[in-house]
């Protein structure tokens, strides 16, 4: 059986037709639980699916609080896996996001999984330690001092590509993640929120995971349709959008990020990567495979202004700046 949030915070019956090109949800209710996850702030543990042997970070479904004490789910579920699959689509390296129902231990039965990137004799090493081999760390978790995209690229020079894309240097790879960051809005690319994989061989970039900060998924449906609806240019979800700032020091808006990393691609490189953001339907197809009691009609709607108005600010800065 599967399941979800009603807006009381009670699980209830999914009752909706399956289309058949909508995103699956994995009952992980029969998985072992393996350890919890210690970095972050929400909810989370690590997951064996037993037919496999593969281990899967589950991440509950989170919620925000109104003034009047009621609650109203996030979307941080379906974030993510916009956000993988965004990213799937532009071709660069993303962990493996599903849709989950039933998680032991968990506070809600529904939330995503993410794979593991690392397998056997390997660890992540987070970007605060990687930036910490350069000498750039910040007194405490939260302080960005030092942390520019130079420093990364700096950082990321004696790392090997990643796994799934070796054809192409560490940083460049890098740079694809934040064009990523810069079309859903994702703001929580901070220092542990990118690493590299260490193993007896070396060490090369992971690919890019966490992206749950992105396409308005922490706004309530009310606030969504007051976007959606107004005839105010600066409170539309393009202008929300345009706002989004970084965490890098001094906290740049994140297309500013991505077309200054552009900047130091040669221009063969660039060119492929603006390239394989192009095609906006493309990038956009994703949300409409999300099913609708897990993503509503008015966050489909907030999320595809969202991509579709950073996509034409993208190519914009592309052709105007570049």
């Amino acid at each position: 059986m599967r399941c979800w949030l009603t807006d009381s915070g009670k699980p209830d019956v999914l009752t909706e037709p399956i289309e058949r090109d909508q995103f699956a949800e994995i009952d992980v209710s029969s998985w072992l639980p393996a350890h919890e996850e210690m970095l972050g702030t929400k909810p989370k543990r690590w997951l064996q699916d037993p037919d496999t042997d593969t281990f899967w970070l589950m991440k509950d479904q989170t919620f925000n609080d109104r003034k009047d004490g009621s609650r109203y789910p996030k979307g941080d579920d379906w974030a993510e896996l916009l956000a993988a699959e965004i990213g799937r689509v532009i071709g660069i390296p993303c962990a493996h996001v599903e849709l989950a129902v039933g998680g032991p231990g968990s506070a809600t039965p529904v939330g995503i999984i993410s794979r593991s990137v690392v397998g056997e004799a390997e660890s992540l090493n987070h970007g605060n330690e990687v930036l910490a081999d350069i000498g750039i760390q910040g007194s405490h978790s939260h302080d960005r001092t030092g942390y520019t995209i130079e420093a990364v690229r700096e950082a990321l020079g004696e790392v090997e590509p990643a796994a799934e894309a070796s054809d192409v240097s560490a940083w460049e790879t890098f740079v694809g993640y934040l064009l990523l960051d810069a079309l859903i809005g994702n703001t929580d690319r901070h220092q542990e929120n990118w690493a590299v994989i260490a193993s007896p061989s070396g060490r090369r970039l992971a690919p890019t995971f966490d992206h749950a900060s992105s396409l308005g998924f922490q706004l309530n449906d009310t606030r969504r349709k007051e976007h959606l609806t107004t005839n105010d240019p600066s409170y539309t979800p393009e202008a929300y959008a345009a706002r989004a700032s970084s965490r890098f020091q001094d906290k740049p808006l994140l297309m500013d990020v991505a077309t200054q990393a552009l900047k130091t691609l040669p221009e063969e490189r660039r060119s492929q990567l603006l390239e394989r953001c192009r095609d906006i339907e493309a990038l956009i197809s994703p949300i409409r495979r999300v099913p609708l009691h897990r993503m509503s009609d008015s966050s489909k709607q907030f999320a595809e202004r969202v991509l579709r108005g950073n996509h034409a600010r993208l190519m914009s800065h592309a052709i105007g700046t570049l």
